[in-house]
Parts: structure tokens; sequence; C-alpha cells
């Protein structure tokens, strides 16, 4: 490690003295960077703002950038945004000092980063001999442990998290000495040499000031930046987490190109969506078209699935875990943009030193320039938003969504703050059905709002407990009215689940091995629905709640490998009556025999569900129109999962990375509709009887590789998988969202201010409850964009069109169809949407 840090202080030394122009040749008001080389300008950057940036040279030296800093600008803003579509991160370490990091490999949900780490180590000699002093004490005093340097007086103490330490250094017959180490992975300084002197030497302690250490990634998550769920612009020019997501090997939408994400065959909903410790229910826009989520709001993104950890509850398939931007975290940029789409609005305001303010806002603009249709498929209505252009003739439904996030974010002193945060997304869609025959025509209103409202505290209490605490209310309300032309609403039907919960989690720092969280999760559900139809009512209320506890511990009995057990205990209350009670243990493992290159990692769990949602079936086909909600009590089951896994990941060089794995799943409590369940009510005995417990079971290979040369992004990705169900006294067969054979190609150029990135996917078509599967699924997407600085603010746009490659079905117009389909977005081959964005 010596030698590497010395090489990279030389070439370091190189690189200032040869390839950066000096600070006093330029303007004093102003930096330009025009395709410079990435180090070339950090080292700019650092010595004009004094911030601290610590790299190794490796890690960018096949980057370029290009930007401006203004004096006036915040220099940590100033970081950031150069930093940005380099793929390296800046890990704050406190105010003013950074590590440069590279962000983790978006091949493989599965799998993240360790703890940052690196090795304090030193050298304590005699301050008039230079002789070493063999038999000094090294003690770190915050930790408290600590060593004897060896005969050449070294020591080096490794894997600690990056950060500042307390050293104290003592020899018999030597003033003792106390001082701060900084410690940082891959560090191009060189190991400090301690000199104790054989006389007295005044030293004062020193102020050690450490910021709250949040807990870091764990072994069975990905963690991806904002960078990273904006890579690819797939849908309609916006960059959107779901696509990204998507491109990930067992992973695809309902739609094919777009809907709500399944994870390895399993039903959407069996994935948990998570914004800053709040639980989101059907977090999707115009029938999954677009998450509620916007990638310039997205701080820290972390996927999980598979063996979940023991803090992780509430899905069996899945959890997307989303913190949203701050300014007090140093996000203080600010975006616009404006699509064929939407049109939107993010912004992070800083308030004074100690408050921040996020906001973000989104309205649709679909029908100014792309006009929703609908067509007829066998005997089903399919949902285009993007079937046309508004001069098409003809009625056209309309599609209307919008949403919006406040998060206010205060400091309440060194170690602690606090968070309130509302969010609210809506939805708004209005169809005109032909009638059969020459009857009279219908519509059919739909309409889905998702709130949240939440405050968290986190804080540092002494200098090994970190604290968390939650209380926050998640709802959906969806309705649905149908009506006959000249008539009142002939039907309608209106279901609303509201949860109220709060969490209490502490993270104590044992030790540099063991790292223990436990913590207490409440929440209480209730469910109204009502349903009217020629004057009748009906009425269908359910009330539950669920109290869990769990407790987990990281522990690194090696270098090498790090072990993760843990136990989660849930409790699904029925009024006053536990209803179902299940022990979910956990555990995982991983090793790296050589960190950053070859990771093996392994894991089993136990999940739970308490909450169903119930898909309506029209004619062979699932209506994400149509859906009910379900929660587990004493008469409805609840769902739970034994999960598997295996892989390893293989990066031969920085640039490229290869993984594999195998995993297996088996699920019982199981809700499959097998009539119309969406005709059915609201009443949850009717709804259980159309619904039956089920099993169900997954199995599958997944493969993924990236490689990055120059400006050049390749990447591959396929699975091999089967998912199926079995109703009671009934066979095996594939689950509604089993595609066996899916293969994904991802070629992206990136220079200077230009970009191009082409996607093609090739997925196996859906099965039907007969068995049959649709025709194989081809789509092609291509897009370019263009990106300059004007008027104080980065302006980019972009250019994308799809291309969907699929056989003609069957119409049936003459006959009374079912509820329109999840989104259904072919592309525009013809007609390429453009997308403009401002970011300042």
């Amino acid at each position: 490690m010596r030698r590497s840090a010395l090489a990279v202080v030389v070439a370091a030394a190189l690189a200032v003295g040869g390839g950066v122009r000096p600070a006093a040749a330029q303007s004093e008001a102003e930096l330009m960077w025009d395709d410079v080389p990435l180090a070339d300008a950090l080292y700019e950057l650092a010595e004009t703002t004094g911030l601290e940036l610590v790299f190794a040279l490796r890690l960018v030296q096949d980057a370029r950038v290009t930007g401006r800093y203004q004096v006036t600008d915040d220099p940590d803003r100033a970081l950031r945004l150069l930093l940005r579509g380099t793929g390296v991160r800046a890990e704050r370490i406190r105010r003013g000092q950074y590590v440069l990091l590279r962000e983790p490999l978006n091949v493989r949900p599965d799998d993240g980063p360790e703890s940052y780490t690196g090795t304090l180590d030193g050298r304590v000699v005699d301050a008039e001999s230079a002789v070493p002093l063999w038999g000094a004490h090294v003690w770190l005093v915050d930790l408290g442990l600590g060593d004897v340097v060896g005969p050449d007086g070294t020591f080096a103490v490794p894997d600690l998290p990056t950060g500042r330490y307390v050293v104290r250094v003592s020899h018999v017959g030597y003033r003792p000495v106390r001082l701060e180490l900084d410690v940082f992975p891959d560090s191009p300084r060189l190991p400090p040499t301690v000199r104790l002197q054989a006389q007295a030497v005044e030293s004062p302690d020193a102020d050690v000031v450490a910021g709250p250490p949040e807990p870091g990634p764990v072994p069975g998550m990905t963690e991806l930046g904002a960078k990273q769920a904006a890579a690819v612009p797939y849908a309609l020019g916006e960059a959107d987490l779901a696509a990204t997501l998507s491109w990930l090997p067992g992973l695809s939408r309902t739609g094919g190109a777009s809907g709500a994400l399944v994870v390895r065959g399993a039903d959407p909903h069996r994935t948990r969506y998570v914004r800053d410790g709040v639980p989101l229910y059907e977090p999707w826009h115009a029938f999954g078209l677009f998450s509620a989520f916007q990638p310039e709001a997205m701080g820290r993104v972390r996927f999980h699935r598979g063996s979940l950890p023991a803090p992780l509850g509430g899905g069996l398939a899945a959890v997307l875990d989303i913190e949203t931007t701050d300014a007090l975290a140093g996000d203080t940029a600010r975006t616009a943009g404006l699509g064929a789409v939407a049109a939107r609005l993010v912004a992070d305001l800083p308030l004074g030193e100690r408050t921040g303010v996020h906001i973000g806002l989104r309205q649709s603009t679909l029908g100014v320039l792309l006009a929703p249709r609908l067509r007829a498929e066998g005997d089903v209505w399919v949902l285009d938003p993007t079937g046309g252009h508004r001069f098409d003739p003809g009625p056209r439904p309309s599609v209307a969504f919008s949403d919006a996030t406040v998060k206010l974010s205060r400091s309440l002193g060194r170690f602690s703050r606090i968070d309130v945060t509302s969010t609210h997304g809506r939805d708004a869609v209005g169809v005109e059905l032909p009638a059969p025959g020459d009857g009279p025509r219908g519509t059919r209103d739909y309409g889905w709002e998702t709130h949240t409202l939440s405050a968290r505290y986190r804080g540092l209490h002494g200098s090994r407990t970190f604290v968390t605490a939650l209380a926050y209310q998640s709802g959906h309300d969806a309705r649905e009215a149908r009506q006959l032309a000249g008539d009142a609403v002939a039907a309608e039907l209106d279901q609303e689940l509201i949860e109220v919960g709060a969490s209490v989690d502490v993270d104590y720092f044992q030790s540099l091995r063991h790292q223990v969280r436990g913590g207490v999760q409440v929440a209480s559900r209730a469910l109204n629905g009502q349903v009217s139809e020629e004057g009748a009512t009906g009425r269908g209320r359910q009330r539950g709640g669920e109290l869990a506890a769990y407790v987990m511990d990281t522990w690194k009995p090696s270098s090498s490998w790090q072990v993760q057990p843990g136990l989660r205990a849930e409790a699904v209350l029925d009024g006053s009556t536990v209803a179902h009670f299940a022990l979910s243990p956990r555990l995982f493992a991983r090793w790296a025999p050589v960190e950053d290159r070859v990771v093996v990692r392994g894991g089993v769990s136990r999940q739970t569900q308490a909450v169903h949602r119930l898909r309506g079936r029209a004619a062979g086909r699932y209506a994400l129109a149509a859906s009910r909600w379900l929660l587990a009590d004493q008469e409805v089951p609840i769902a739970s999962a034994w999960q598997a896994g295996l892989g390893a990941e293989w990066a031969p060089s920085t640039a490229t990375a290869i993984s594999i794995d195998v995993y297996a799943r088996t699920s019982t409590g199981l809700l499959e509709p097998t009539a119309r369940a969406g005709e059915v009510g609201v009443d949850p005995a009717a709804l259980l009887a159309a619904a039956p417990a089920h099993r169900g079971r997954a199995a599958g290979v997944e493969v993924a590789t990236r490689h990055t040369r120059g400006p050049w992004t390749v990447g591959l990705s396929g699975a091999l998988a089967q998912a199926e169900v079995r109703l009671p006294r009934g066979a095996w067969r594939a689950s509604r969202y089993s595609r066996p054979l899916t293969l994904g190609l991802l070629a992206e150029r990136r220079r200077g201010p230009l970009s191009a990135a082409f996607r093609l996917d090739v997925e196996s078509g859906l099965a039907g409850p007969d068995g049959a599967r649709d025709p194989v699924e081809v789509r092609a997407s291509a897009a370019v964009g263009a990106s300059t600085r004007l008027l104080g603010a980065r302006w980019t746009a972009l250019a994308q069109a799809t291309a969907r490659t699929r056989p003609a079905v069957g119409t049936r117009v003459g006959a009374d169809v079912g509820l329109p389909l999840a989104t259904d977005a072919r592309g525009l081959p013809a007609f390429p949407v453009v997308s403009l964005s401002a970011r300042w």
C-alpha cells in the first residue's frame, strides 16, 4: 500500500507541475474547464476554494469534464456538479473535506460496497535520532483499542471507517503525545511519522469533532447514485428510476416497456417502496408509465432483493429505499425540465446554516403533444398514453398526473437533525368506451391519490450509538366510476388504505468488527371501501395492525469476511387478537478475497407481507386499473416466502465487471384471482373467495457484465428463470409475470457535451391462465443528448425514439370489453420525443 501511495504522490506532483494551469494565470473570478482531465480540474478547484480532496489518481485517470466555477459559487455544490456523470462521487467527512470514491457498479442489485474503510498507519521514532521506538504503544482513544509497534517502529490498524481519529502514542522514557490522524481508502498521503521527545513537551488535548455516522451500505444491497438512476433516458426522453432498474437481470416491467416493476417474476406489489423511511403504496403514474420519484430528487437509492436484512419487512421480493435530497447534506442544485410527458421542478434551498428545504413538483403535459389512445385487443381494452398525436381524429382518453414533495430539514445541534416531509401524488384517467352493438357509449373514470406525512429524528448519542425515530402516515385512495351516455353514474367504487406508524432504530457500534442494529416498528392500518351500482350500496372495512422487532449484527471476523445474522419477529393484529405471528431468521455472508476484484456472496431469509393487492382479471388478461386491497387477519392469510441465493462478482479491471447469481424462492399465502376479481366489489369475504390462497415458487440464473473504455460504456444482462403458482387442488403453472428468458444490450457514449445511447431488450411473452404465452417482445430505444452552459445554467436536450415489434392481436370491438390494462407505450419510431432541462 505504501508503494502505491508513493506512486500516487509522485504522479500527483507531475500532474500539478505539468498538466494544470496555475490558479494565478486564470481569472480570479472564474475557473473554466472544457473537456479537461478530471484530476486537473479537481486540483484547480481544491487550490482555489480550499476544499480538502483525497483521491487515488487511478480513480479519475480516464474521466474528462466540462464545467465552470465562479468565486461566488458554493464550493461543495461545485464539486458535486463537477463529478456528475463521471462515475465518481464525493463522500463528505466533514465540512470542506471529501474523499472521492467510485460509484458502485450498476450491474448487481444484490451486492453493494462495504462501508468505505482504510488503514490508519504510521511510524514511531525518537525525535532526536530518528531511531524506531520498538514497543511504543499506539492507542485509539475513541475506539478503546490499540497495539504495540514492531521492531521497525511501524503500526497499521486496518479496516477503519473513513474519518479522523484521536490517537495517543506513548513509550517508556518519552513524553506521550495525543494527535489526530486521518483514514481514507487509497489515500495518496504518505503514512505519518510520529516523533517522541525524551523531554517533557506540553501538548494540549485536541477537540475532536465528528458527525453522526449514518448506517452504511450492508450486504444484499446496491446503492445507486443520481447519475446511475438517470443514466439511460429510456422512457420518452425522461430519466426514470424504474427504467434504469429494469436493465438489471431478473427485473422487468408489467407492460414490457412500461408498468410497475417486476422482480424475479413476483407480482409487483410484493416489492415494498420506502421514501425517507415511509412506505408508499402504488408509487406509479399513468398506469406505470413513470414512477413517482424524480431522479434529480433522489439523494440516495438503495435497492434490496433476495435475502433482505432484518430491518426490512413488508416485501416478499424486494425493497426499494429512497432518500430525498436536502440542502443540509450539500445538495443545493436546482433543476427545471419540460418534455412531452411532464414539466418538473426540483430545488434544494438552504435557509440559513441550520435549515434547508427541498421542493419537488411535476405536472403531466400529456395531450399537448402526445395523445393517449385506446385500442381493443381480444376482449379487453388497452390504453396507450402515447399512441398518437394531438391532430389524430377520433376520441381521445384523458390522462393527467401530478406529484409534489416538500421536505424541511433542521439541524438540532452538532450531531442531530429532524426532517419533516410531505408528499402527494395524483392521477386522473377518463376513458370513453364504445358500447356493444348500437347501444350508447359509456365512460369510465379512474382516480388515484397517494400521500404521506412524516417526521424523522436522527442523532448521535455518546460516541457509539446512533438513534433514528420516525412517525408517519401513508395513504392510497382509488376511485372508479362507470356510466352510460346521458345517465347518472351507473357504478362507482372507492377504496382507501391508510397506514399510521412509528419506529425506533438504534445502531450500536460495539467495535470495529461488530455493528449491532435493533429496533421496533408498529403500524395501524385501516381499509375502507364502498361500491354502489344501480342504487345498491356495498361496503367493506378492515382494521388491522402490525408489531415488529428485530436485531441484526454485522460482523467482520477478518478483513475478507463479513457475516450478517439477523432475526425479525412480527405479529399481525386483528383488533386485539394476534392473527399471525412469524419469526423470520436471516443470514447473509460475503467473502472478498481480493477487495473490489472478487466477491462471493450468499444468503437465506424468510420474509412476510401483511398487505395484499388483488389485480382484476378481464378475459384472461390482468388489468392494473381494477384492483382491490386486503389486510391479513384471522380469515385472510399472511404471505410469506423463503429465499436463498448465491452469487459472485469479478472485476478483472476497474473498467470491467462480471457477475453471476442463482436464486430460489418458495412462497405461501399468495392470493391469486380465479374470477373477475375486479368486479366482485369490496367485501373482504367475497374478495377472498374470488382470490384463494395459493403457493408459489421461482428459480433462476442471472448474468450481467459492464465494460467502460474511454467515452464508451457497453453492458449485457440476461436471465434464465421460471416463476410458477399452484392454486388449491391444481397443478403448477407459470405465474402471470414469469418471463423464462430476458436479454438486454446497452451501449452508451459520452464525449464532452454530447451523448448517445442505444438499448435493446428481448423478453419472453407473458403467460395466460391457460398456459399459452404471448409472442416474444423485442424493443429498441435510441437516444441522443447535448448539453451547454448558458445564462448561468447547464442546459440539456434529449431526443429519444422507441420501436417495439409485436405481432398484431385480433380485435373484437363488438363486445362489452373489460377495463383498460396497464399503460402500453409502444413508442414512436418516426416521431422522436424531445425534452429540455436546466440545472443551476
